[in-house]
């Protein structure tokens, strides 16, 4: 298993929405008056905290000489606050520490210390008016590619699974003639030339499957599906590349080509593949839809039904899309204490926080609002299913079964480990 399967498999889905989400929340972050004074810092592992606490008393030193005196104050407050809080951090750990801290747009000084799902590759301290979350962003891509290929001689179809999404790269049609009923020497020299397009068929095929699967879309593994007889006669053909042939992992009979096909091959391939996101969210929300339609009592949907079933401990996993991305946010006034709460979705949060930096107390219309507090939905969800050890798992809409979920079903669904109500 490779060092990137490993740590695909050690973040569940709700800890890479998390992670994700507070990247997000990072991004839309801005100093105070736009001024290159937030600090981004990335601790490679195995890095000595004492090296890294020398070089920020020196840039504590530098800021000094900073010409804006606002702006230098700012990075000070910044690294001071960085060196207050790693007193308390022992070590770089085992994939580094990345640290983000700054005046923003609220007019405090806020920090974040994010523990990267992989090994940071590089060191860095930088002082800007936004925090660079980039080294973070691409370690949050799902690095695990698998290829689909239907392969009879009728055609061809190639399809790449990357994380939660299914993609078909690749169709191709064949024109191998089909069987012939003429009989003699004419059936004879007809199947010859029959047999020949085929293996020519099937050489193309092998070019293009190592050029897809080893140039353009990289993947670990390959899973090859098709007719009982055309799978074989084209893993016989020489042109395929050794280290195709060394990704293969399943073979199955499949009766279609297309996306049809490419789907019952995913199915078929759950014994290879079962440790995949796809197959685990297609599983789940397959498991919910069944409980559904045969009336056990042991599924609901909603909101409201699933925080209900949560607080009764009655659930076992909380099925929730991606796209509930819900903020609500505690918003209050230090001048009169005027309080209010806002909600808008995560990709709105950038427009929100700038609309926020300019907006006046409505009560007193003299001080600024500030964020007392911030929660999103999934979040939220999360909290209370680990005090009933319920699991949350977030589903992709990337795929049928999750755009299902978000558009049928509110995207908040939950199995139950009993039933809630006994007219079931």
């Amino acid at each position: 298993m490779s060092h990137n399967q490993k740590n695909e498999e050690k973040r569940s889905s709700i800890e890479r929405y998390l992670l994700k989400h507070d990247i997000e929340k990072l991004e839309a972050k801005r100093s105070f008056n736009m001024s290159t004074s937030l600090v981004t810092l990335y601790i490679p592992p195995r890095t000595r905290l004492s090296d890294t606490n020398a070089q920020l008393r020196d840039e504590y030193g530098t800021a000094t000489n900073i010409k804006d005196k606002s702006t230098g104050k700012a990075v000070q407050a910044a690294i001071s606050s960085i060196m207050s809080r790693m007193k308390s951090i022992a070590d770089s750990g085992e994939n580094g520490i990345a640290i983000f801290c700054g005046i923003t747009q609220g007019n405090k000084v806020e920090f974040f210390l994010v523990n990267p799902p992989e090994k940071i590759g590089i060191k860095l301290y930088l002082c800007d008016y936004v925090f660079h979350v980039d080294h973070l962003k691409e370690m949050m891509e799902s690095k695990l590619k698998y290829g689909l290929a239907l392969i009879e001689r009728g055609g061809a179809t190639l399809a790449v699974v990357q994380g939660s999404r299914l993609d078909v790269i690749r169709e191709e049609e064949s024109y191998v003639p089909g069987k012939h009923k003429m009989g003699g020497q004419s059936q004879a020299r007809f199947q010859r030339l029959t047999e020949e397009a085929a293996q020519r068929w099937y050489s193309k095929v092998a070019e293009i499957m190592n050029k897809t699967y080893l140039e353009d879309h990289p993947v670990e593994a390959i899973i090859i599906g098709g007719p009982a007889l055309s799978k074989a006669e084209f893993l016989e053909n020489k042109e395929i590349d050794y280290r195709i042939r060394e990704k293969v992992i399943g073979i199955y009979d499949i009766g279609y080509r297309g996306t049809v096909g490419i789907r019952e091959l995913l199915d078929k391939a759950q014994d290879k593949l079962s440790d995949f996101e796809l197959i685990k969210e297609r599983n789940l929300t397959k498991k919910f839809m069944e409980h559904l339609g045969k009336d056990t009592g042991l599924a609901t949907y909603g909101e409201k039904q699933v925080m209900d079933a949560l607080v009764k401990g009655a659930v076992e996993t909380v099925l929730v899309s991606e796209e509930v991305d819900r903020v609500n946010i505690d918003l209050k006034c230090d001048g009169c204490e005027y309080t209010k709460t806002e909600s808008f979705k995560t990709k709105n949060y950038i427009d929100f926080m700038k609309e926020l930096s300019e907006r006046k107390c409505p009560k007193c219309n003299e001080s600024k609002l500030n964020i007392a507090s911030e929660k999103d939905l999934i979040t939220e969800l999360n909290e209370l299913a680990k005090d009933t050890s319920a699991v949350v798992e977030v589903i992709s809409s990337a795929h049928e079964d999750g755009a299902m979920l978000y558009n049928v079903f509110g995207g908040i669904a939950a199995i139950l480990r009993y039933k809630l109500y006994e007219n079931y």
